[in-house]
């Protein structure tokens, strides 16, 4: 399948970024060299999110860059980020997926790129480096909070493959960050029930089916502000930690994975055991 012709849905689950979603779906509008289906779930915003995104959803030249392949799904109540994407996973017909999120922004040149890394290495899903935009980018609690993010992607190369350093943190970032193909997504099924770790989760879940790319350029450029729930879900981050990692685990326990570059006993005797100490991940297993 060339670039050419395939399909690419972005998901883009939406919740109270009425400041913000304009840019966020124009910036899918501006890829380029990709055929483009948008599906736009709200969360049940009680902002503008859904009056901005109907407006610019009835705008002829931003509905004919995705030749009328838009869909708003609104829901009557909320029920989390990641039953959001669920739903805009099932509603999408592509046959590549990329997630964004109301109040992120994607690099003009970012789903070619993403395309283009699966096809050339015959990976399943890809990311990219993040760079972090917004007020809070430049302040100096938005410098710590940038510097904690990327702390997710330096040092990857220090690991002994993507799959070890996905392991050992979420190299992802961001739910937003996450790009595959149909394929993955119907061999490990949907976002998990978290509030917080559900795009880590989703990322180890792919790790034991392909070993995942990490494109070293920021394609993708993630919003800080008060509101990330990146800053306001740290208290159950610890215990859905343990949730994700036990069943990265007991999945790679009960078969060896389907990657022969995941990490585990199996395919690195001995490397495995090693970073299973570093990490302290002992108490998961």
């Amino acid at each position: 399948m060339s670039a050419a012709t395939a399909l690419v849905s972005v998901v883009v689950p939406s919740y109270e970024h009425g400041s913000h979603v304009e840019e966020a779906l124009r910036s899918v509008a501006l890829q380029r060299e990709v055929a483009l289906e948008l599906v736009v779930v709200d969360d049940a915003s009680r902002d503008d999110s859904v009056a901005v995104v109907e407006r610019l959803f009835d705008d002829r030249d931003f509905a004919a860059r995705f030749e009328h392949r838009l869909r708003l799904v609104v829901h009557e109540t909320n029920r989390g980020a990641h039953a959001a994407i669920n739903r805009g996973l099932r509603e999408a017909t592509g046959d590549f997926l990329a997630i964004l999120n109301s109040d992120d922004v994607y690099a003009p040149e970012r789903l070619s790129v993403m395309l283009g890394a699966l096809q050339e290495g015959g990976a399943q899903l890809a990311m990219s480096r993040v760079a972090c935009i917004g007020a809070g980018a430049d302040c100096e609690s938005g410098a710590r909070e940038s510097f904690r993010l990327r702390r997710h992607q330096d040092g990857v190369e220090r690991h002994p493959s993507i799959g070890f350093a996905s392991m050992a943190s979420n190299v992802a970032i961001s739910s937003g960050n996450l790009f595959f193909s149909r394929a993955l997504y119907e061999a490990v099924g949907g976002f998990d029930d978290l509030r917080y770790c559900h795009d880590w989760g989703f990322l180890l879940r792919a790790v034991l089916v392909t070993e995942p790319v990490l494109v070293q350029r920021a394609l993708y450029r993630y919003r800080l502000h008060d509101t990330n729930s990146y800053r306001s879900l740290d208290s159950v981050a610890e215990a859905e930690t343990e949730h994700v990692l036990r069943r990265f685990f007991e999945t790679m326990r009960l078969e060896p994975p389907a990657n022969p570059l995941a990490p585990s006993p199996q395919y690195w005797p001995g490397v495995f055991e090693y970073w299973m100490d570093r990490l302290g991940f002992w108490r998961y297993w």
